[in-house]
């Protein structure tokens, strides 16, 4: 059923998430080709960077969340697959994966807010994000980045458990393969975040 969320995306007491649009994990550098291919098919950063346009205009604050290891691979225990995947191609190699920098086009600017974890696969797990989005009066965060599969549910979950309102763009967000992301939001992360649409989100916020 559709809802009216103009009142849950207040500008002063809404919060923009890009998460992990590094060019290690999306852009040129990235090991996960279908990623990458399901993030441009869908356009996904150029719809990105339209909200982030239209959240600063309307004054919402923008936060990133980015991964950066340590690069000697010293506390990293690269014990999940999807890791191992993104470490260096090198056999044997000890180090931990150069995520890189958050891709050009939706690059921060002044006054957004970057937050980097060096540990975990989520957004709120050690990186300072719940203390940012209180201190600066958040109580929805929209969250966009990659992937649905696993840190776009996982970071949706966690802010539900502090409390938080999300809202998740569908065309700002992408998984692989595309059709799984359409069925984990479908039937997994519309039960805890409001579906919406880049579109939907900027008509708010132009009222």
């Amino acid at each position: 059923m559709p809802y009216d969320l103009s009142q849950q995306l207040d500008p002063a007491h809404t919060g923009v998430l890009v998460f992990e649009c590094q060019e290690g994990v999306i852009g040129k550098t990235s090991n996960l080709p279908g990623l990458v291919a399901a993030v441009r098919d869908g356009q996904v950063v150029d719809q990105i960077a339209s909200l982030l346009s239209s959240a600063r205009a309307a004054g919402s604050r923008v936060f990133y969340c980015t991964i950066q290891k340590r690069r000697d691979g010293v506390g990293n225990p690269c014990n999940t697959p999807i890791e191992m995947r993104l470490r260096a191609k090198e056999t044997g190699s000890a180090d931990a994966p150069d995520l890189g920098d958050i891709v050009e086009a939706i690059a921060p600017t002044e006054g957004d807010v970057v937050v980097e974890r060096q540990h975990g696969m989520t957004g709120f797990f050690e990186s300072g994000l719940d203390a940012y989005l209180r201190n600066t009066g958040v109580r929805t965060l929209v969250v966009t980045g990659v992937s649905v599969n696993i840190g776009v549910l996982g970071t949706a979950i966690e802010a539900v458990n502090r409390g938080y309102t999300v809202v998740v763009p569908t065309d700002c967000v992408a998984g692989d393969p595309p059709e799984y992301a359409e069925q984990a939001l479908r039937y997994s992360v519309r039960n805890i975040a409001f579906l919406s649409t880049r579109a939907e989100i900027e008509t708010i916020w132009k009222r």
